[in-house]
């Protein structure tokens, strides 16, 4: 868990106002939506390594190069925001550890008229990013268990949407795959979880991937934005003692 941010799931009206902020916020053009980020934490928090929130959140506001950051109105702003993705973050976490059969993917619908139908696309790209932050790490079940991530590859890669277009997958086929998404996280979830144990309990320390700064943080102008990631300057982030890491 990161601490500071274990205050419970998020509301409905909280996933809202994440959710439209990701798309709506000035300075990012390719945001993930909220769904695309529950994928994509979702694979973060079941990985074999520690994926530092420097490294990991540059891909939220730009999922393709990770590079663009939002136009916060002011600091409150920003720690609210990432307090709300960090908070669903350890809710994914405590949830998949604690009590995985409770576990459900945050999915988008199409209401159908009265028969809404999940739409996987979002989620699956989202899950697929968080792999590819580490594919060496991955390659256990990538390459070990394949099929664990069939439909996520079906429906999250552009491989698989050439392969889903063949396929003309009828709606309770559709339906049925989506409801196989939760079982999909918590066998990855416990997979490398038990990895992770084992390696601890062998005196290995877990491994951690940060981001690597591309010059010195004392050589960042105190009015640039923070090498950090986080969208703010530098005096108000890792430039001040109080920043918000």
């Amino acid at each position: 868990m990161i601490g500071g941010f274990d205050q419970g799931p998020l509301t409905d009206e909280e996933i809202e106002e994440l959710d439209q902020f990701l798309i709506n916020a000035e300075g990012i053009e390719e945001s993930m939506d909220v769904a695309m980020l529950d994928g994509f934490l979702t694979a973060i928090v079941s990985g074999p390594k520690t994926i530092m929130p420097s490294e990991w959140m540059r891909w939220v506001w730009d999922m393709e190069r990770g590079e663009d950051t939002p136009a916060f109105t002011n600091q409150a702003q920003a720690q609210h925001i990432i307090g709300l993705m960090m908070r669903h973050m350890n809710d994914i976490a405590r949830t998949l550890q604690q009590a995985p059969e409770a576990y459900e993917p945050l999915l988008m619908e199409n209401p159908n008229h009265g028969d809404p139908i999940p739409i996987l696309d979002e989620w699956c790209m989202g899950y697929m990013k968080g792999v590819q932050l580490d594919p060496e790490g991955w390659l256990l079940v990538t390459v070990g268990k394949p099929d664990w991530l069939s439909t996520i590859i079906l429906y999250g890669t552009e491989e698989g949407w050439e392969v889903l277009e063949k396929k003309n997958l009828s709606l309770d086929e559709h339906r049925e795959l989506a409801a196989g998404l939760a079982d999909t996280a918590r066998n990855v979830h416990a997979l490398y979880l038990e990895q992770r144990r084992k390696k601890m309990a062998g005196g290995q320390l877990p491994s951690v991937i940060r981001r690597e700064p591309t010059r010195n943080p004392d050589k960042v102008g105190r009015n640039e934005l923070c090498p950090c990631g986080s969208g703010k300057k530098y005096k108000l982030c890792h430039g001040r003692s109080s920043g918000l890491h």
